[in-house]
C-alpha cells in the first residue's frame, strides 16, 4: 500500500524536511534519482507528457532511506518518491513487504510531522489509490 502526504509547495523544502525529520530517527537518506537533475543533463527542450506544458517543470525525485543497522544486521532502504507539478508536491512510503507496522507508522509519522511544519493549511494524507482519506491539522 502507498501512503503519501500532499504539500503545497515546491520540492526542495518538503525534501529538506523530509530529509532532516528521517534524519533524526536514525535514517541515512541519499537522493538516488532527480528528474530536472536528469533532464538538463540530457535535454535540452522537453515538453511535458503528463500535464501538455511545452516544457516539462515537473520534479521527481526518488529518496532512499536506509534504517539504522540493528544487532549488526543492515536492511534494504525504504523508498519514498516524490512529485512536483506546479506548487503542489505529493510524498509517498512505497510498498514494502519487510516494513512492519511499527516501522511503516513511524515513517508515514515523520510525513505527517513534516507536512505540519511545513504546511499548516490541512495537507492532505492519501490511500494506495491517491484518494484523500484524512485531512492532518
Amino acid at each position: 500500500m502507498r501512503q503519501g502526504v500532499t504539500f503545497a509547495g515546491s520540492s526542495n523544502p518538503v525534501i529538506e524536511a523530509v530529509t532532516a525529520l528521517l534524519e533524526r530517527r536514525g535514517y541515512r537518506v541519499t537522493r538516488s534519482f532527480d528528474l530536472q537533475s536528469a533532464r538538463n543533463h540530457h535535454v535540452e527542450h522537453c515538453p511535458c507528457p503528463h500535464h501538455g506544458t511545452e516544457e516539462c517543470t515537473c520534479q521527481y525525485v526518488v529518496l532512499l532511506a536506509y534504517p539504522p543497522v540493528a544487532a549488526g544486521v543492515a536492511t534494504g532502504p525504504r523508498v519514498f518518491t516524490v512529485h512536483t507539478y506546479g506548487q503542489m508536491t505529493q510524498v509517498a512510503l512505497q510498498h514494502d513487504e519487510t516494513l512492519d507496522e511499527d516501522e511503516r507508522f513511524a515513517l508515514v509519522s515523520v510525513l505527517i510531522k513534516a507536512a505540519m511544519l511545513l504546511a499548516p493549511d490541512q495537507p492532505v494524507i492519501e490511500n494506495q489509490a491517491g484518494i484523500p482519506i484524512a485531512m492532518a491539522r
